[in-house]
């Protein structure tokens, strides 16, 4: 449910399918393909001038240092190792291993690379790895890795400490190791730069922090390798942009999965399994999806009583039903606009599973919307569904499906896609692609074939007695089925599909009867 005109808007997004046939053109240019700021090009550590190699091994509460550099001055006090380099033209690579206490810092001025070699260090008030370089440093992951910080921390006068993995510089991650790392002052790993997990990084990362599991000031990218991510705070926080190609992320988080402060975030591949309690994927931009499998469910209940933000049966189960709270779960949101041409996207909440402060438009990938409480998919601006598969499922009345800002003006256009929507549309909406209505029942496989395709579907448990559906041709409707095909949706729907059984359902025209100027 859209809120009321004095509350902040909220803003959600991610996902979709199917054949386009209408490029999206979003009303905000400023949101664009692009995936990121300059400088990640230069990211491939294969191509850098290594020369000198510095090997230190830990052994409990020492550390033996072997090779040396003439600008290099290294001291070492019971594990606790501090690198000084002036090194400005040769690249040094720190080849780190042993099991132990202590810490690694390093102040220089030029690019550098760590190579953890089945290392497991801990440190009991610090950082386990301190880099207070602002260069590049070019992490690489060979075998088994553990990392492990202290809190609180001692004092320092260090400009700034806050990760078991801590680097002044960009983060570049690269190897076909494991690496852990326990944060448990802030955050796993760090940066005052930007962090990049670059296509060459096909091992494993294992994140737990008590705040963030992978935080950055410039940027956060990731072309490659799994990383899974426990966070008392956020998966992934940027106050730059979020960029992602390729790679896993399974995150698991307390606050939002996902989160940039400024740039937006961009989605055009890899797979991200999300649950958090407040929200999954959340952008104080623009979101824009052209590619990838997502699912992003969130578990925070809805709020309670019948106003703004919820009501009704909310809670975090699959088929609705719950406990209630005061807080706002809803699965996507951007505070600008949403954009979706490709992917896969199964977003689930108790509030509005997607919604965006501004314009919302869908023109391809395979979109499912489920909330259990209010609306399947929200915008603050006009909505725009020109293309994919699109599968919506709003809350009971005053909730829809799919809704736009009609109290300022704004509205819900229809003019291509396979849409299948449990409630109503947005009172007021546009449809240049006729839609059709029938009577829905719960907890019920549905067949629907528009032309050669058919899409199969499952009702949630409650609130599912209308449907509206549409798409280029006219569909035609079969109820209590039994389905095959490709599952996708977390197995709530099959598309491409087969069916056998089932009997034909009476469509009739929609003109379009959801709640009048929304709300």
């Amino acid at each position: 449910m859209r809120k009321f005109w004095f509350i902040l808007p909220l803003v959600a997004v991610m996902m979709a399918f199917f054949a386009c046939t209408e490029r999206n053109t979003p009303t905000d240019t400023t949101t664009t393909d692009v995936e990121g700021d300059t400088g990640i090009e230069d990211d491939k550590v294969d191509e850098q001038n290594w020369s000198d190699t510095i090997q230190i091994v830990w052994n409990g509460a020492s550390a033996t240092i072997t090779g040396a550099h003439d600008s290099i001055q290294i001291t070492n006090s019971n594990g606790y190792v501090t690198v000084n380099s002036s090194v400005t033209e040769t690249h040094i690579v720190y080849l780190l291993s042993g099991n132990g206490t202590g810490q690694l810092s390093i102040y220089g001025v030029y690019r550098h690379n760590i190579t953890l070699d089945g290392l497991t260090l801990t440190c009991s008030n610090g950082p386990a790895i301190n880099n207070q370089c602002h260069k590049k440093c070019f992490l690489v992951i060979n075998g088994t890795n553990t990392l492990t910080d202290g809190s609180p921390y001692a004092s320092s006068t260090d400009a700034d400490r806050k990760a078991a993995f801590f680097s002044e510089g960009q983060i570049v991650l690269s190897g076909a190791g494991s690496l852990t790392v326990k944060g448990n002052y802030k955050h796993a790993m760090a940066s005052d730069d930007y962090i990049h997990l670059t296509e060459e990084l096909t091992g494993t990362l294992h994140l737990t922090a008590s705040t963030d599991g992978l935080h950055a000031n410039d940027g956060i990218y990731i072309y490659g390798g799994t990383a899974t991510i426990n966070a008392g705070n956020d998966g992934l926080q940027s106050d730059s942009i979020i960029s992602i190609t390729g790679g896993t992320l399974n995150i698991t988080a307390t606050d939002k999965g996902i989160v940039d402060s400024t740039g937006g975030i961009f989605i055009s591949g890899g797979t991200i399994n999300i649950s958090s309690e407040y929200k999954c994927i959340k952008s104080k931009a623009n979101l824009r999806i052209t590619g990838g499998e997502i699912k992003a469910i969130c578990t925070g209940a809805a709020s309670s009583g019948g106003g703004p933000g919820g009501g009704g049966p909310g809670g975090n189960n699959w088929w609705g039903g719950g406990s209630s709270s005061s807080s706002s779960p809803e699965a996507i949101e951007a505070k600008g606009t949403i954009t979706i041409t490709g992917g896969t996207l199964y977003a689930q909440s108790a509030d509005d599973a997607i919604n965006a402060g501004g314009d919302l438009t869908i023109s391809g990938g395979y979109v499912c919307a489920y909330s259990t409480s209010n609306d399947g998919i929200d915008a603050n601006g006009n909505c725009y569904i020109k293309g994919g598969l699109i599968y919506a499922i709003g809350s009971r009345s005053p909730e829809v499906a799919i809704d736009a800002n009609s109290e300022e003006g704004k509205k819900l256009y229809v003019t291509g896609g396979t849409i299948v929507a449990v409630g109503s549309l947005e009172g007021g909406a546009s449809l240049s692609q006729t839609c059709y209505q029938a009577s829905g029942s719960s907890n019920t496989w549905f067949a629907m074939k528009v032309g050669d395709n058919t899409f199969a579907f499952k009702t949630p448990s409650s609130n599912a007695s209308t449907l509206v559906v549409s798409g280029a041709s006219q569909p035609k409707l079969y109820k209590s089925v039994s389905p095959s095909g490709t599952a996708i949706f977390n197995g709530m729907a099959y598309y491409p599909a087969s069916y056998s059984g089932g009997s034909e359902v009476t469509l009739s025209s929609y003109s379009g009867g959801g709640r009048p100027g929304g709300h």
